[in-house]
């Protein structure tokens, strides 16, 4: 479960600071450039729009086909503007750029989304209408709570493989070696889900062809690997909710808790659903275990680090306890402090690409927000540990 780039987020950052001065744009009504790029040896002519100019002429370049790609001066080798203003692809455009892209697939539509796919039409169905549930609950459940988010300029797009070793072949490129540890994943860069099946739904299919496709979905979601299958596909497509309706914005500093923490919220499955998922506000039992373990070691300055310190997020050894924590945290503010919470939210999506809070400005633009944290570190235990799924 990863919010993943080729480059790191470190890297992008570091070419941007060495820079010194940015320019940012506005939204996407700018003038359309035509650049030819060569990056780790591939040559492509991009077509887009310039969100961060670096004094030395670095781009973070957003591409008609929503990609981002943050380009070192040396990979431009050519750069053209014109006076036509930049638009995204639409929907029919996206759909043939992805099949040319990845020929012998087919795409699913749904309202919001295309969903590429070498899995049956049926799993890539189900897939689509768990996406479209998701979205109708994310949108709703912001809305409640004050914030109208707007929704995405284009379809949003997953990328489901029939096969692990199809989707190694794919992410490896993308991500590298990190692939071989997951089973899905959010691209910031080319703002896409990848996932695969793991339950062998398909192969489950052609032995039985028989069943009937809601027998054959009652199946999968029998199987032990449905519920981290259902809870990573809703994991990934949250983060590509929120960077797709102005809740996050790509390539800007979030804290790695307030993302991870919001998917995990998000994620909780109910196979007891015909697709495996059915809201939001539920215990996740696998990080409400795991925190609940923890609680009795926990350190007096944990809240800081967590609001601090991403690598933990990236650590092996402490990657698991710092999901649970997110998860926890999240959970307790958006059922204790969800006004002051949503507003913190609010602060933190007015972000341009690129800008990077540092470790005090974290803390105190949340303890002016939300709270003082001495005080919130007693209720967020007080409240976790009286808390039951």
């Amino acid at each position: 479960m990863r919010r993943a780039w080729k480059r790191s987020k470190d890297e992008v950052f570091a070419w941007v600071w060495l820079a010194v001065v940015l320019v940012v744009t506005g939204p996407p009504v700018a003038a359309v450039e035509t650049l030819v790029v060569e990056v780790e040896g591939r040559r492509h002519e991009l077509v887009g729009m310039p969100l961060v100019e670096a004094q030395d002429g670095g781009l973070l370049l957003l591409a008609t086909d929503g990609m981002i790609w943050p380009l070192q001066p040396q990979e431009i080798k050519s750069r053209q503007r014109d006076d036509r203003p930049f638009t995204l692809l639409d929907r029919q455009q996206l759909a043939e750029r992805l099949l040319a892209e990845m020929p012998g697939y087919s795409v699913f539509h749904t309202q919001h989304y295309l969903i590429v796919y070498n899995t049956s039409p049926a799993y890539a169905q189900w897939c689509g209408s768990l996406f479209e549930r998701l979205f109708k609950t994310f949108f709703n459940f912001w809305k409640i709570r004050g914030w109208e988010l707007q929704p995405p300029q284009m379809p949003l797009v997953a990328v489901v493989f029939d096969s692990r070793e199809r989707f190694l072949g794919y992410a490896t490129d993308e991500i590298g070696q990190a692939a071989h540890g997951i089973i899905g994943y959010y691209s910031m860069k080319t703002n896409r889900i990848a996932m695969y099946d793991l339950t062998g739904a398909d192969e489950l299919k052609r032995l039985r062809p028989q069943l009937r496709s809601t027998t054959h979905l009652n199946l999968l979601l029998a199987q032990p690997e449905a519920e981290r299958l259902v809870a990573t596909i809703v994991h990934e497509a949250t983060h590509q909710l929120a960077y797709n309706s102005g809740l996050q914005v790509r390539f800007a500093g979030n804290p790695m808790w307030v993302s991870e923490g919001l998917a995990t919220y998000f994620e909780t499955p109910d196979l007891r659903s015909d697709r495996g998922w059915r809201t939001v506000n539920a215990v996740n039992r696998l990080h409400w275990t795991r925190f609940r373990e923890k609680l009795a070691g926990r350190r007096s300055d944990a809240l800081i680090g967590l609001l601090t310190d991403d690598a933990r997020f990236h650590d092996p050894a402490t990657v698991a306890d710092a999901y649970s924590e997110a998860w926890a945290f999240t959970y307790f503010l958006l059922n204790r402090r969800s006004e002051k919470f949503v507003e913190y939210l609010k602060s933190l999506s007015q972000k341009q690409p690129l800008e990077e809070d540092a470790p005090a400005e974290r803390v105190r633009r949340f303890s002016e927000m939300v709270g003082d944290l001495e005080e919130l570190e007693a209720e967020f235990i007080k409240y976790m540990s009286r808390l039951r799924p």
